[in-house]
């Protein structure tokens, strides 16, 4: 009881400290511990690692482009770490930077009909950014008037926090996370008066893997709420669907999710994805197509996501939700996963 107490006061101590960034990328429904930390090493039987390409607006001059490296493992007792580097260009703007969390789970009850758990997470996030206005000129040639604008590369290096709780029963989880939770500290960004104020944003998620009765297949549904104190909100609605093939060693899956905003009234629908997948023993492979839904991006396009992921596991854990699998004919199919 002790111990819990001093995590939670630890948890909440961080949490009141003012925000700066919303997590990179929309990859959490891969790596779940990128949105909360708690989820660091979430199968705690399972060392897992994935890497992700994505490329945005084909044929554009300095398209988005983000790369990522991810690892998570398990460390000792109820402890495990997730890692990630990143590397995100967006025309002339870049970042790279290293993410690492800590996830702590406690044990609440074990017997015959329920497993319950209570993991609590802290991740810590170094970043380099830089600007290129070496290219920032109007029609005659000269530098564009603006009193921002010089003629070089800007650099800086920020870091930031982020926390969260995760709570597993059988299959199921709920978690809560809070990100970007110091205030601004690249001096890139505080060179200016007219740079906006950067705040926390809140993760509500809820999800689980449940098996399809009399039939080999496996659904994890996820669907998360995001807020910030600008009053700017977010729902996601994803569903991932995991079955076998003839073929004993190879097994396929797939995601669809939906995004809407709720910024004003009901709000309005912001983008939809769809993913298809390969499994071959631990070795998964995937490509997602995003088709945004606003005016913008609808007129620049879409993007598309590569995915690939290895994934190793212990027979047994007392985890509450160990690697999801599908066991058939003595072969277990390991699956892309949190």
């Amino acid at each position: 009881m002790r111990k819990i107490i001093l995590i939670l006061g630890l948890f909440m101590a961080v949490s009141l400290v003012n925000a700066q960034k919303h997590y990179l990328t929309n990859q959490y429904v891969y790596d779940l511990y990128q949105m909360n930390p708690a989820a660091a090493a979430f199968q705690k039987n399972c060392i897992t690692a994935n890497g992700f390409y994505q490329k945005q607006w084909f044929g554009t001059d300095k398209a988005p482009t983000t790369q990522i490296l991810s690892l998570q493992l398990p460390v000792q007792g109820g402890l495990g770490s997730g890692t990630y580097i990143y590397n995100d260009r967006n025309g002339v703007i870049k970042e790279m930077g290293i993410n690492q969390a800590f996830s702590y789970e406690l044990l609440l009850q074990e017997n015959r009909r329920r497993f319950s758990t209570l993991t609590f997470g802290i991740s810590f996030l170094l970043e380099q950014s830089s600007i290129d206005q070496t290219e920032f000129h109007d029609g005659n040639g000269t530098l564009a008037d603006d009193p921002i604008i010089n003629d070089g590369v800007e650099n800086g290096i920020g870091f930031n926090a982020s926390a969260g709780l995760l709570y597993k029963i059988n299959t199921t989880h709920a978690g809560i996370s809070i990100t970007s939770l110091m205030p601004n500290n690249n001096p890139m960004y505080n060179s200016s008066s007219q740079e906006t104020e950067h705040v926390m944003d809140i993760h509500v998620h809820v999800g689980g893997s449940y098996a399809v009765p009399g039939r080999d297949v496996v659904l994890e549904p996820l669907v998360k709420y995001r807020r910030n104190i600008l009053k700017d909100s977010q729902v996601d609605l994803n569903m991932k669907l995991y079955m076998p093939t003839p073929n004993e060693d190879i097994a396929i899956w797939g995601l669809l999710a939906y995004r809407h905003t709720l910024d004003q009234g009901i709000g309005k629908s912001n983008g939809m994805a769809v993913t298809g997948g390969i499994a071959y023993g631990n070795f998964s492979f995937g490509i997602e197509y995003q088709l945004g839904l606003t005016t913008a991006q609808i007129d620049y396009g879409s993007y598309y996501q590569l995915i690939l992921s290895w994934r190793l596991c212990r027979d047994k854990s007392k985890s509450a939700l160990s690697c999801p699998k599908i066991k058939r004919r003595g072969y277990n199919f390991n699956f892309l996963g949190y």
